[in-house]
This record gives structure tokens, sequence and C-alpha cells, in this order.
């Protein structure tokens, strides 16, 4: 009882002071980047990036474009394999310039900046990572299954953690979300298609370079590597693209903002209606019924809200009529205007 009535007041402070309110929604949005990109860099750096390119997944995105790059200077003898640790967070950081540019125009100007941030924050974890960290999953590194698995998980989680604070980690995920923003439908769908892309294309250049450069006698484990060993190219495409879709599931799982469910609502309240439309920025429909039982007259009110707000319905609609039935029903996508709250 005592936490509510703080928070009552903190929210009635923050009321009357709308600079102070929007300074700590930008010191909270700014920490949940650093959150976001530290656990993506140990993502990245753990279980994708390897000094090896026999060990080696590739990410999606700008993070993998810049792998592409990398892996081009490689084949061409231009740079050591050791080198990526240090040129790949360099050239992830000058291609999400652009993305940087579509964020703005498309997405919010805050959504950029703190995006741009993010992605800085990201290349200097990701170069100067802690030995130490790395040396914890060492054991794992010739197992590319649960790297893949955990690599998706940490960045799906550090992505949305972003996207939940007005952020992004950059790269596709910022066009993904403005063609989403568009469509008003989920994100993991385009993040699909669009590291497909660039996956194909680090494996083209993957290819050519175990061409030039077969693997090693022995194996990076210790095994034997017998004359004619098959080029490993496909075998990291097929856990990258593992990855991948780790990744974009956990997107889609976690992130509530593009998910939406039906409402309804039966009452013999019909003020609730407009008591909804006060609160939420959606509209609502009002049907008449009749109870089967009680031959009692009803309303019924149907109402879609994104799956964050139901939680707020349902609450709101108990206070106002503790007896009223409520039914919620989640929803693959609806078509028309749908209200979603854009990012600043």
């Amino acid at each position: 009882m005592a936490n509510k009535k703080w928070k009552k007041k903190i929210d009635d402070f923050m009321f009357d002071h709308e600079n102070v309110k929007n300074a700590v929604e930008i010191i909270k949005s700014m920490l949940a980047c650093v959150v976001a990109a530290a656990i993506y860099a140990f993502g990245y750096r753990c279980f994708i990036l390897n000094t090896d390119p026999h060990l080696r997944l590739v990410s999606g995105g700008m993070s993998g474009f810049s792998q592409t790059i990398v892996q081009l200077f490689e084949l061409f003898g231009v740079l050591e394999p050791e080198k990526i640790t240090t040129w790949q967070p360099i050239f992830n950081y000058l291609l999400n310039i652009p993305m940087f540019i579509i964020g703005w125009k498309y997405i919010g100007k805050r959504f950029s900046i703190l995006t741009l941030f993010t992605v800085l924050l990201i290349s200097l974890f990701t170069t100067f990572m802690p030995q130490s960290i790395l040396d914890l999953f060492k054991s794992i590194q010739n197992d590319l299954l649960p790297r893949a698995l955990f690599a998706g998980i940490c960045t799906g989680i550090a992505t949305v953690i972003a996207f939940k604070n007005c952020s992004s980690t950059g790269g596709l995920d910022v066009v993904s979300l403005a063609v989403a923003n568009k469509k008003s439908t989920s994100i993991g769908k385009y993040l699909v298609i669009f590291n497909g892309i660039v996956l194909i294309g680090y494996t083209l250049t993957s290819y050519l370079y175990f061409m030039k450069n077969p693997l090693p006698n022995p194996l990076p484990n210790g095994a034997e590597n017998p004359d004619g060993a098959e080029n490993p190219a496909l075998v990291l495409f097929l856990f990258s693209a593992i990855y991948l879709f780790t990744n974009a599931l956990v997107n889609d799982f976690l992130n509530s903002r593009y998910r939406k469910a039906q409402i309804q609502i039966i009452t013999t309240n019909e003020n609730i209606s407009n008591i909804l439309i006060a609160n939420f920025p959606h509209g609502c429909t009002i049907m008449n019924g009749k109870g089967a039982f009680s031959k009692e007259n009803r309303f019924i009110i149907y109402m879609v809200v994104s799956s964050s707000e139901v939680q707020k319905v349902v609450q709101l609609v108990q206070v106002v009529d503790p007896h009223a039935f409520v039914n919620v029903t989640t929803l693959n996508q609806v078509y028309g205007r749908f209200y979603i709250e854009p990012f600043k």
C-alpha cells in the first residue's frame, strides 16, 4: 500500500515537471542502451566472432555485412584472420551511419541518436572484450550448435531491450523496424529475409576463402583432417542460419509492440466504452445482447489493443464493473487503422 502511495506521488511530480520527466526517460533509455550493448557484444564476441575462420559463424545485418567485407580482405591477403576483432567493429559502425539516417527520417530523432550510441558501445565492447570472459567459453568453441543458440538468445534479448527503450542494436533492425512500423506487423520475418541475403553473401566469400585456404591438418579441435576434406563454408552456413532463426524467434516472442489482442467485455455498464476510449488510443464497438440464463440486457464491447495494454484494460474494467465478463483473444494480424505509439 505504501509503495502505491509513493508511486502516485512520483507520477504526480513527473506530471507537473515535464522537463524532469523527459530527463529521467533519457537517462533510463541510455542505461538500457548500455545493458543492451553489453549483452549483444557478449553474445556476438563469445559465440559468433572467432579469429579462426573455420570456427566463425556469421551474424545478420550490418554486423554480418562487415564480416563479409573483412572476409574479402582476408581472401585477398590484405588482412590476417586475427585482425577481425579490430576491423569488424570499425566497419560495423561505419556501415550503420546510413541506418542512422534512415532511422532519423522514418522512425524518430531520439531513436536514431540512441541507436548510434548503442552501436558505438557494441563496437567498443566487442573490440575490448576481456580475454578472461572469452576463456570461460573456450571449451565450446568447436560446438557450433550451442554457440548458435546462445548467440541467438543473447542478441535477441539485447535487441528487445533496446526496442523497448526507444533504441535498437542498429543495422537492418532499423530498416525492418521502419517497414514494420508502416505495415504494423511482426519484424521477425523481415529480419529473416534481410539477414538471409547477408548470410548467402558471406557464405559465397567464405567458400572462396576455404578453396584458397583449405582446412589445416590437424583440425583446430585436434582431430585429423583426411585428404579431400569438404569445404566447411556450408556447415558454417547451416549453423549461422540456426543463429539467425533463433534471434528472430526471440525477437518475436519477447517483443510485444506488434502483437495484438481482442478484448470482449460483457457488462451492464455502457459507460465503460467511454472510459476505455479516454484511457487508450483505440476505438471500440458496442453490441446489444441478452443473458441466456438471466434474460437481462447486456452490452458487448469489442476492442483491439496491443498485447502490452491487455492487463491495463482488464484492470480498468474490473475497477469500473467488478461483475463484467472479460474475454481476451490473441490476434495474428488486423487490417485497417490501428494506432501504435511511434518512436520519438
